[in-house]
């Protein structure tokens, strides 16, 4: 496939705008193999942000289709590579000779990557300023399909289902690598929030695990037949944090265990997970613990630290979470100054808070950026966001932001989507919480739509955005 594409010697990185399956698959792995590096761009953000990242990495090729490209309806910059005009070019004899040559020529003849060379750049979504790039080497990509493939204890007979974008940390490492590294069949949808279709190749290909985001099964619990998943041994959700009663709703109407994890794109990406309980000598192991996101995966560590001061934490000690792994990140994109600012102790600096229990569970209570300031003290925005939710059931949207108050420094914004009854009715799930955690009844606000990123994840800069809008609407006043 490369030499098809006539790249220029300096041309390392390429970028990559195709869905999740065979194509897909395919020009990723032709690009690590050929030593270049695989740039997958988000198409979601827009075509200013497609453009930039294009910019960024110093991208002159992109390589897609013309039915992908007809679907998406996003321009990029630089040239072309079309799948289905290269393909038929090569000819049957070209290709022929090409595979055999793959087949029975020495593995020192073909291999031209190395374990540290930068075999992908994941882009973060730049909802603010520019998008950074991750890279990630071949070593940590590998380091982190090994902790994946033991901690959740995988075997040849296990056939992973993956609807989530290749722009997506998630659905490109364990999604699309996972099943070609370990030699494990693997099937995926181009189009996450098709829960009809996702059902239907689910029970042809008699899936035994799923990865998604808790916002995509929840359209699954609505469209997707309880036999359609009956094969799933389980499905491990991440990307947002997982309310409870959606893993209740997901093991009665499916059997199976839904399992929240815990990831980040610079750790390439899985951190934590918890697992399915299992069968040991005649007594039943426990390996998840509600409120929590799993223990780490083999050769995966931990930390607390004081977000102020950096200092070691004790067990049980809620800090700033900080992952070693060998599957960290090289660094930022040309952002050395961003690389330096996340390494600390010999980890990721994740940029949450939370604690590792007494049994290695770990528990998040929220981003740093995910905390309001009011009245001095510091309020999480996920836990109101969680309490709320319990309350109005599955298929209602709530999301928690804060703005600028010039009493208190800050304001709870509520804005949700299909609630029909009262504001005073949906804060009552507050009525427990701290006194600075409640909302007031005139900051709740109906919206059209909660808005999400590409990738399944709730845009949070978009909430934000959304929630002042609304309180600086003339109504609002």
């Amino acid at each position: 496939l490369v030499p098809l594409l006539a790249l220029d010697a300096g041309e390392q990185r390429v970028g990559v705008l195709l869905p999740p399956g065979r194509g897909g698959a395919i020009v990723n792995l032709a690009l690590a193999l050929a030593g270049r590096t695989a740039v997958n761009l988000n198409h979601t953000a827009g075509e200013a942000q497609v453009k930039r990242m294009c910019e960024l990495a110093e991208v002159r090729t992109v390589i897609s289709a013309t039915p992908y490209l007809r679907r998406i309806n996003v321009a990029t910059p630089g040239r072309m590579a079309l799948l289905d005009e290269l393909l038929p070019k090569a000819g049957k004899l070209t290709l022929a000779m090409r595979s055999a040559g793959g087949l029975l020529l020495p593995t020192s003849w073909l291999a031209r990557a190395r374990a540290d060379d930068t075999a992908a750049i994941v882009f973060s979504s730049g909802s603010t300023g520019d998008p950074k790039g991750v890279e990630l080497t071949h070593r940590q990509i590998l380091a982190n399909l090994e902790s994946i493939a033991l901690g959740l204890e995988l075997n040849a007979d296990d056939v992973l289902l993956n609807p989530l974008p290749l722009f997506h940390s998630f659905g490109l490492v364990p999604g699309m690598w996972l099943g070609l590294v370990q030699g494990m069949a693997s099937a995926a949808h181009p189009d996450p929030t098709d829960a009809k279709a996702l059902g239907n190749l689910a029970s042809e290909v008699r899936a035994t695990f799923l990865i998604s985001t808790p916002t995509f099964v929840r359209g699954y619990l609505r469209r997707v037949e309880p036999e359609q998943f009956k094969s799933l041994r389980f499905a491990v959700v991440g990307a947002e944090r997982c309310p409870g009663d959606l893993k209740a709703a997901f093991k009665e109407r499916f059997g199976a265990d839904l399992l929240e994890g815990y990831g980040c794109t610079e750790l390439a990406p899985v951190v934590a997970v918890n697992l399915p309980t299992v069968a040991r000598d005649g007594m039943e192991e426990k390996r998840h613990r509600d409120g929590s996101v799993g223990r780490p995966l083999p050769g995966v560590q931990v930390i607390t630290v004081d977000p102020e001061t950096r200092a070691h934490l004790p067990t049980g000690s809620e800090g700033l979470l900080v992952v070693r792994s060998a599957a960290r990140m090289r660094g930022y994109l040309n952002r050395p100054d961003l690389t330096d600012a996340a390494f600390i102790h010999g980890g990721y600096n994740t940029g949450d808070i939370g604690k590792v229990d007494g049994d290695g569970f770990v528990h998040i209570t929220g981003r740093l950026a995910r905390f309001a300031k009011i009245a001095g003290e510091m309020v999480p925005l996920d836990n109101i966001e969680l309490a709320l939710q319990a309350l109005a059931g599955l298929d209602i949207e709530v999301a928690v932001a804060a703005v600028a108050d010039p009493a208190k420094g800050e304001r709870l914004i509520v804005l949700h989507h299909g609630w029909t009854g009262s504001a005073e009715d949906l804060l009552k799930a507050a009525d427990e919480l701290p006194a600075l955690w409640r909302p007031k009844p005139r900051d709740v606000y109906a919206v059209e739509a909660i808005p999400k990123l590409g990738t399944g994840k709730r845009d949070l800069a978009g909430i934000k955005r959304l929630a002042a809008e609304k309180v600086a609407a003339p109504s609002a006043a």
